[in-house]
């Protein structure tokens, strides 16, 4: 899909929306299907999560993401300005409102109503700790899933509903990455992350500990700790395991050592703890590994 303005992607969902077959049907067992609106004020538009039906057995997702214009989004007591470029995702039935308010003159977005099951659990779990608003930036992957889904679902449809669940979980890996990444911001993350790579790294084959990797941070082992999980989203000491073990399978694939001398090249106790260690990460040994990598 080319790059377009907010105008532009909202001339194309319009069109998109208003050429769909009108002979399709979303039926009970729909997983994916939506619509495109342009709101204005004596539409009154209203929507209360408590009062439009849906089964707290089986809720269902509704992802509004708006192209132009604004209204607001209210959960938990905080109300959210929805203007273009953001989203809300809002879990049915539940206590939430979002509307249109009277200083607002126009409201136009693409919505896209998800039901698969375990798509609906994890994004309404995820919410817990995102929160239901967010900014879909327009180079980001999970608007390119949005929109991709908003037009297969108004003309070709999906050809099966293996097809749909696939774009249904393809939504749900993108919701979850853009929650990630805003939870731990990328250029903080990928600068912390790269730091301990190189200090671990450049130490083997001693294994580094956290301990010693906080004194270089001046910090206490439990201060860094809650800093690294902070900023990262990870344990230190198992990122740093992490390490060693990439390191570990870079060896296997490009050196004839044996496992004895990777183990004590990569930080580890003996090829037995290398191996266990491999075996819980892998699912297979570094024999096999290396095996099947090299292709014998």
């Amino acid at each position: 899909m080319k790059a377009m303005d907010f105008a532009e992607r909202e001339f194309w969902a319009r069109s998109i929306f208003e050429a769909r077959d009108q002979k399709r049907v979303h039926g009970p067992d729909t997983l994916i299907a939506g619509g495109y609106e342009r709101r204005r004020p004596a539409d009154r538009y209203y929507w209360d999560g408590q009062k439009r039906g849906g089964d707290t057995a089986h809720p269902f997702l509704v992802f509004q993401y708006t192209l132009a214009g604004w209204g607001t989004y209210s959960e938990g007591g905080v109300s959210h300005k929805i203007e273009p470029g953001m989203a809300f995702v809002a879990t049915v039935p539940s206590p939430h409102v979002y509307h249109m308010p009277d200083e607002s003159n126009h409201w136009s977005f693409v919505y896209l109503i998800l039901t698969q099951p375990y798509v609906t659990q994890r994004i309404s779990e995820r919410k817990k700790t995102l929160g239901a608003v967010l900014a879909m930036p327009d180079d980001g992957a999970l608007l390119t899933r949005f929109l991709a889904a908003f037009e297969t679902t108004h003309t070709t449809g999906y050809r099966d509903r293996f097809a749909e669940e696939q774009a249904s979980f393809d939504l749900l890996v993108e919701y979850e990455r853009a929650a990630h990444h805003a939870a731990y911001p990328r250029p903080a993350r990928e600068k912390l992350l790269d730091e301990v790579r190189a200090f671990a790294l450049t130490r083997l084959p001693e294994s580094v500990d956290v301990a010693q990797l906080s004194e270089t941070y001046g910090m206490s082992r439990s201060g860094f700790s809650h800093h690294f999980r902070d900023v990262t989203g990870l344990a230190p000491a198992g990122f740093l395991r992490q390490v060693r073990l990439e390191e570990a399978t870079r060896l296997l694939i490009h050196s004839d050592l044996k496992l004895e001398a990777i183990a004590a090249n990569t930080g580890f106790a003996n090829a037995n703890d290398l191996c266990k260690v491999f075996r819980r990460y892998f699912h297979l040994s570094p024999g096999e590994f290396r095996r099947q990598m090299r292709g014998v």
